[in-house]
C-alpha cells in the first residue's frame, strides 16, 4: 500500500503539468438501500419496475422489492449460465422478451480477467410463477478479436463489459486497451484508453450462440482515463455512466464515477466518491434523476445524477453533434413547411490540411532519434505509430462516421417534415467533385431513397459546380489571385494568427511536455505551425473510425487558445474583418443567388420539395456573415469581440443551414424559416408574426439587393495588389 501511496504521489505530481484540467462534480450521496444478505461476492445489478435484481459471482440472483426506502426480499434464483467461471459483472436489460418472460432478456457480461470465457456475454430470459423464480440461456455471444488489429481497429485488454443501449439499439462492449490497475499501467493514464465498440444487438433467432468478430465492428470510440479499475455501468441517453475502482482498498484505486458521451467521444462529466464510497462499485444504473451504485457489500448507494457536459466548443469545426435537437418549425397559425433548400457541410472527415501528419510524424521521429521525447511524448509517439495506417494519405477523405451521419440526418428529416416526402415529391441534391461531399450527397440519397421509395431523388456531382458551392476552391472558374492569397500564408491573416498564438501559448511549456529541449525543436521546426499541427490531431482524431485521444497535449487553457487562434483565422478569411476586404463573405452572393434562383423555378414546378447542397465549413460561415444572420454578421478586428460574435463551433461536422418555406393558403404570403442546425435564426428583416419566419417577398428582394452589392463589390477589389 505504501508503495501504491508514492506511485500516486509521483504520477499526480508529473502528470498534472499536462493532462487537461478537468472539473470533478461534487457528489450528493447516500445509502439507499441495505441487501439483507450477502454470501457471495456482489456484482452486476439490474432495475426493473420497482424490482432490483442483484447479481453475484458464480450466476446466483437475489431479487427485492423496493418498498418505502427498504430492500424486501423477492426470491432468488440461479441463472442457467451459473459457473465458477462467470462473474456476472454487469446486468444490461435487452428489448426483445420472450412469451411468458418476465421481463426482456438479461445481457449478463462474465468479464473476469483469467476466466476461461472472459469474452462472453450470457443472454437469459427471465420468468417468476409466484415466488418461484428461474432463467434459461437463449444465447450466447462471444467476441473475437483476433483480426482487430489487422483491420485497424482498437485492441483491448479483455474482460469486456456488454452493455445494451436500448434507446438506439445498439450493444456496446467496453475494455480497457491495456488493463486498468496501476501494475499494467506504470506511466499513469497516459498508457491507457476507454476502448467503446459498438455493434449490432443480434436477434435471439440468430442462434444460441453468435460470435461477434471484426467485421461486425460498426464504431470505435476511444476513451479518456483518469481513474483505475473498470467494474460496470450501463449507456443511457447516449452516455455511458461507468464506475471505477476498489474502494478504500488502495489510495490510488478510489472509488470514482464517469460519463463519457459516446457521441461527441469526450468525458461529459466526473464525479469523486473518494471518501463516500468506502465499498468496491459494482454496478451502475440510472434510476430517475439519481444513480443507483452496487458494491461489494450489503450497501446500495444513490448518487446525484452530475452536470453534463462533455461538447468541448474549442475542437471548433471538427466537433462532433449527435443532432438530436428536433428542428425548430414552429410558424404563425396555419402555416405549414412545403419546401427546404440547404447547403450542407459534409460529414466526419479526415484531416483535410496534407501537411499536418507529415509535420507531426517528423517532429516526433526527429525527437526520438535525437533521444528528446519526454515520457509523454514518447507514448504519443507510440499511439501516432499505431494511428498512421488509418490516416496515411487520406486527407480530407469521409470516415464512415461521417457517412453515419447524412444517412441518419436524412432519416431525421423524413420524420420531422413529413409534408416534404410525399409520394411524387423530388429530392434533388449537388455536391462538387470534392470526395469527402459526393460521399456524404450519396449517404443523405441512399437514406432518403430506402425511407421514401416513392420520392424521385436525384444527385449530381460536378466540378462545376464551385462556383457557387465553393468559390474558393482550387479549379473554381471565378476564383482570382487575390482570392487565394485570402487563405493562403501570404495572406494579410497570417502574421495576426501567429502573433495570437504566439502570445496566448506559451510555447517552452507546451514544447517541453512532448520534448526536453524546446530549443532544439524550434531551431529545427516552426514551432507555430507545429503547435497548430498538433492541436488539429487533437481535435479530429477521436472521431476517426479507428479513433485515438491525444487530449494530454493540452491544457483546457492551452486548447481554449488554440480554438480562438483559429476562430480568428476563419473570421479573418470568411467574416466581416478588414483583411479580406469583403471578398471572403461576399463570395457566398454566388451561393445564396442559386438558393434563390432554384427556388423560384421549384415553387414554380410544384414537385421539388427539396433541393440539398454539399460543400465546406467556410462556405456556411461566409453565408452566414452574408446574411446577417445572428451574430454572424458582425464587422469589428478586435479578437475579443470576434470570440463572442463569431463561434466555428457552432458548425461541427455535418451541419446544415435550412430554409424552410412556409404557406397557409394561396392568398396568404410564402414565410421563410433559416434555421442553422435546426435552431431558428434572427435575420435583419421584420419578422412576420413570431418565431422568426420572415416574408419570402421580403428577403429574396433584400438578398437580391446584397447579391448585387457583392458582384460590384467584388469586381472593385479584383485587382487589389497582392499583399497590400
Amino acid at each position: 500500500m505504501i508503495r501504491l501511496r508514492i506511485i500516486s504521489i509521483i504520477m499526480l505530481a508529473w502528470l498534472g503539468t499536462f493532462v487537461p484540467i478537468h472539473a470533478v462534480t461534487p457528489p450528493e450521496c447516500y445509502v439507499a438501500f441495505q441487501k439483507d444478505s450477502v454470501r457471495r461476492s456482489q456484482q452486476g445489478m439490474l432495475l426493473w419496475g420497482n424490482r432490483i435484481l442483484a447479481f453475484e459471482h458464480g450466476g446466483h440472483c437475489r431479487v427485492y422489492d423496493r418498498k418505502e426506502g427498504k430492500l424486501i426480499a423477492a426470491g432468488d434464483f440461479d441463472v442457467e449460465s451459473s459457473s465458477k467461471s462467470n462473474h456476472c459483472n454487469q446486468a444490461n436489460l435487452g428489448v426483445e422478451q420472450l412469451p411468458g418472460a418476465e421481463m426482456p432478456v438479461v445481457y449478463l457480461s462474465v468479464a473476469k480477467p483469467g476466466s476461461p470465457i472472459d469474452m462472453r456475454c450470457h443472454v437469459e430470459s427471465i420468468s417468476r410463477n409466484g415466488r418461484t423464480w428461474s432463467s434459461r440461456l437463449v444465447q450466447t455471444l462471444e467476441l473475437d478479436t483476433t483480426l482487430w488489429a489487422v483491420r485497424g481497429l482498437y485492441t483491448i485488454f479483455g474482460a469486456p463489459s456488454w452493455l445494451v443501449d436500448r434507446e438506439r439499439k445498439a450493444l456496446w462492449v467496453f475494455s480497457g486497451h491495456v488493463r486498468t490497475v496501476p501494475k499494467a499501467m506504470p506511466d499513469g493514464f497516459i498508457s491507457n484508453k476507454l476502448v467503446a465498440t459498438r455493434f449490432r444487438i443480434p436477434a435471439l433467432s440468430e442462434g444460441l450462440k453468435v460470435t461477434l468478430g471484426a467485421d461486425d465492428v460498426l464504431e470505435q470510440v476511444a476513451l479518456d482515463m483518469d481513474a483505475y479499475a473498470t467494474q460496470s455501468g450501463c449507456v443511457h441517453d447516449g452516455k455511458l455512466y461507468y464506475c471505477f475502482g476498489f474502494g478504500n482498498v488502495y489510495p490510488v484505486t478510489t472509488s470514482k464515477i464517469r460519463v463519457y458521451d459516446l457521441d461527441r467521444r469526450s468525458v461529459a462529466a466526473r464525479v469523486d466518491l473518494d471518501s463516500l464510497i468506502l465499498e468496491e462499485c459494482e454496478a451502475l444504473m440510472i434510476d430517475g434523476d439519481r444513480m443507483l451504485v452496487n458494491t461489494n457489500s450489503p450497501r446500495i448507494y444513490s448518487v446525484g445524477l452530475p452536470e453534463i457536459d462533455g461538447d468541448h466548443k474549442w475542437k471548433g469545426t471538427y466537433r462532433v453533434d449527435p443532432f438530436t435537437t428536433p428542428e425548430e418549425r414552429t410558424a404563425p397559425e396555419g402555416y405549414v413547411p412545403f419546401y427546404l433548400s440547404s447547403y450542407c457541410r459534409h460529414g466526419i472527415r479526415h484531416i483535410d490540411s496534407a501537411s499536418v501528419l507529415p509535420m507531426v510524424r517528423r517532429s516526433l521521429e526527429w525527437g526520438d532519434s535525437m533521444r528528446m521525447l519526454t515520457p509523454l511524448g514518447k507514448v504519443v509517439m507510440a499511439r501516432f505509430t499505431d494511428l498512421w495506417p488509418t490516416v496515411d494519405q487520406r486527407t480530407g477523405d469521409l470516415t464512415a462516421g461521417g457517412s453515419r451521419q447524412w444517412s441518419d440526418y436524412a432519416l431525421k428529416l423524413v420524420k420531422e417534415y413529413p409534408e416534404l416526402f410525399t409520394t411524387g415529391a423530388i429530392v434533388s441534391s449537388q455536391s462538387t467533385n470534392v470526395m469527402r461531399t459526393a460521399r456524404s450527397m450519396e449517404a443523405f440519397n441512399a437514406a432518403i431513397g430506402r425511407a421514401c421509395p416513392d420520392v424521385m431523388v436525384k444527385g449530381d456531382v460536378s466540378s462545376r459546380f464551385h462556383t457557387w458551392l465553393n468559390p474558393y476552391a482550387d479549379g473554381c472558374p471565378t476564383k482570382l489571385p487575390i482570392d487565394e492569397e485570402m487563405r493562403s500564408r501570404s495572406g494579410r491573416w497570417y502574421p495576426i494568427w501567429r502573433e495570437y498564438v504566439r502570445s496566448h501559448i506559451d510555447m517552452d511549456e507546451w514544447l517541453g511536455a512532448i520534448f526536453t529541449s524546446p530549443d532544439s525543436v524550434r531551431s529545427t521546426f516552426d514551432e507555430i505551425e507545429l503547435c497548430n499541427a498538433f492541436f488539429t490531431l487533437v481535435c479530429a482524431a477521436p472521431a476517426l473510425d479507428r479513433p485515438e485521444s491525444f487530449s494530454e497535449l493540452f491544457t483546457t487553457q492551452q486548447a481554449e487558445a488554440m480554438w480562438a487562434a483559429d476562430n480568428l483565422r476563419q473570421y479573418m478569411q470568411k467574416g466581416r474583418h478588414s483583411v479580406n476586404l469583403a471578398r471572403g463573405w461576399q463570395q457566398a452572393g454566388k451561393m445564396l443567388d442559386n438558393i434563390i434562383t432554384c427556388a423560384d423555378e421549384d415553387i414554380a414546378s410544384g414537385r421539388t420539395t427539396v433541393r440539398m447542397r454539399f460543400g465546406h465549413d467556410g462556405c456556411m460561415m461566409a453565408m452566414l456573415a452574408f446574411l446577417e444572420a445572428g451574430t454572424w454578421g458582425v464587422a469589428t478586428d478586435d479578437p475579443a469581440e470576434i470570440k463572442e460574435a463569431w463561434q466555428t463551433w457552432r458548425i461541427p461536422m455535418a451541419s446544415k443551414v435550412n430554409f424552410v418555406l412556409y404557406r397557409r393558403t394561396a392568398e396568404d404570403p410564402v414565410l421563410v424559416k433559416v434555421l442553422l442546425n435546426g435552431e431558428a435564426l434572427s435575420l435583419p428583416l421584420p419578422e412576420a408574426g413570431s418565431s422568426r419566419c420572415y416574408r419570402w417577398d421580403d428577403f429574396r428582394a433584400s438578398s437580391l439587393s446584397r447579391i448585387m452589392e457583392a458582384a460590384s463589390g467584388l469586381a472593385s477589389t479584383a485587382s487589389t495588389p497582392l499583399n497590400k
